[in-house]
């Protein structure tokens, strides 16, 4: 059974893909510097950099953006002065204080910026309109070359002028009306974006590509989902409507408004499953197990045999806990959202057509990933080298943070992710009948930011119900231990 289960409401928007019953995808809607990719802003550039052959953008975030001199010309062409293929060097092209229109590629990371491109990309559910380029691009995963060639004859037909396209894997088998309808409604909107450049400011967002609902309805969902399970009524009848439009009638999605005692994610063990991909270990069926640890420039994948004594050689054993562990990383790279370089460390093989079963293994695996990735090889000292796609935050951004205490060595939980779970059981306590006022006591920083967010939310959801929420601030100064803050 695969399904989409999203959760909505006055406090979070989050959702998660399950695949034969197991979590391999899970999404958070944050208004942060997390939830920036496609965006498009109207920024300022604040420096030039020749040397990099690259400038810093302003648009509005904690830091400069950086935009590249190959991600600039298409742009410039088109809106500058007219030049083509030009090659200017970027010192040419922009000077500090030009205002300039960007797309968001990859949010801030570390002490880097947000890397932004003027090549603009709209995405739609079939295709992506590049409406500053008359390329059209097909992609791999639509390897037939009879429908290969008749989507390109489509668009050659359908495409605007001075526009091209990226004709997505849901294109495959799909008929010109729906390619049509599709154009239209993008061409609108990147048309609406050039309307609002002159009239916005610096830092504005011109164009927004970040709700989560959409998104999933937009990029995941397929004939092959059976369920999608939501526990909004509004998003409910909005995804109905949007499979009608784009389904023509043939899809086997259910759709079904969740109305369970429990919190949807709890109800599917998502919360579970989502702890469980916040630790370094995790353990395999045969008793052998995996470390995952993240650094600045990569992710490690240790490969252990644990409790795997195994009832054969050594060699079968370790093959054995390579294979499981081969079927295992995919998962949890999907799960954890890890991304950029990724160094695996299998156990040490000595035959070659063990390595060979085990890179088949997880290549198998990998083919499930809608993120492009690639195995580069096995290295001379017997580690697995590849790439997976940097898209959003890994999942750790969302429920984790540096140690305060430990200066980043260790992690707790985050203010937000706290919040999360403060909110659930105040929401579980408050389906007892018989408690009218409920004490809530935590720490400073956890209560000003209830105070700052939410704290209206809480106070009508308990005022409707009939309950008083006393809210405490943590002292550690007060010999009773506690120090009112707010009491409403």
């Amino acid at each position: 059974m695969n399904r989409i289960v999203i959760s909505v409401n006055d406090f979070q928007r989050k959702a998660a893909i399950i695949e034969d019953d197991r979590v391999v995808e899970v999404f958070n809607e944050r208004d942060d510097e997390s939830n920036i990719i496609k965006n498009i802003y109207k920024g300022k550039v604040a420096n030039v950099l020749p040397g990099m052959e690259s400038a810093f953008v302003d648009i509005g975030l904690k830091k400069n953006s950086f935009l590249f001199v190959d991600d600039l010309r298409e742009f410039e062409e088109k809106y500058l002065n007219g030049l083509v293929n030009s090659e200017k060097p970027i010192e040419d092209l922009l000077t500090v204080g030009d205002q300039v229109v960007v797309q968001v590629l990859n949010v801030p990371r570390g002490n880097k910026g947000a890397r932004v491109t003027t090549n603009f990309t709209i995405p739609g559910k079939y295709l992506v309109l590049m409406p500053n380029s008359d390329h059209i691009a097909i992609s791999k995963k639509i390897s037939n070359e009879e429908e290969r060639e008749r989507l390109q004859k489509i668009f050659e037909e359908i495409m605007p002028n001075k526009m091209g396209v990226i004709i997505r894997t849901a294109a495959k088998g799909k008929s010109v009306y729906h390619f049509e309808r599709e154009i239209s409604y993008l061409v609108k909107k990147w048309q609406d974006i050039e309307k609002r450049i002159s009239k916005s400011k610096v830092g504005e967002i011109l164009y927004n590509d970040n709700d989560i609902v959409i998104k999933i309805l937009r990029d995941i969902l397929n004939n092959e989902i059976d369920e999608i399970i939501v526990d909004n009524e509004e998003i409910y009848l909005e995804i109905i409507d949007y499979i009608n439009a784009f389904s023509e009638g043939k899809s086997k999605t259910k759709v079904k408004l969740f109305y369970g005692e429990n919190e949807i994610f709890e109800e599917y063990n998502i919360d579970k499953e989502i702890e469980k991909a916040l630790q370094k270990e995790v353990w395999l069926d045969c008793g052998g197990y995996l470390v995952v640890e993240k650094t600045e420039a990569l992710i490690s994948i240790d490969i252990n045999t644990g409790r795997n004594t195994g009832s054969y050689n050594l060699e079968k054993t370790v093959l054995n806990t390579n294979l499981e562990a081969a079927r295992e990383i995919p998962k949890q790279l999907r799960i954890r959202n890890l991304s950029g370089i990724i160094i695996i460390d299998f156990i040490d093989m000595k035959l070659q057509e063990d390595k060979d079963l085990v890179i088949q293994q997880l290549d198998l695996e990998l083919k499930k990933d809608r993120l492009k990735n690639n195995i580069v090889h096995f290295t001379d000292l017997g580690l697995v080298e590849m790439t997976r796609k940097r898209v959003g935050r890994n999942l750790s951004y969302f429920y984790q943070r540096d140690c305060l205490s430990c200066n980043g060595t260790g992690k707790v939980r985050s203010v937000e992710g706290t919040i999360e779970v403060i909110i659930k059981e105040l929401k579980e306590v408050s389906k007892e009948m018989d408690i009218k006022t409920i004490c809530l006591i935590s720490t400073k920083e956890v209560i000003e930011k209830i105070k700052e967010i939410y704290y209206d939310l809480l106070k009508d959801y308990f005022k409707k119900r009939g309950k008083k929420l006393k809210i405490l601030v943590e002292d550690i100064n007060n010999k009773a231990g506690y120090d009112i803050l707010l009491e409403k």
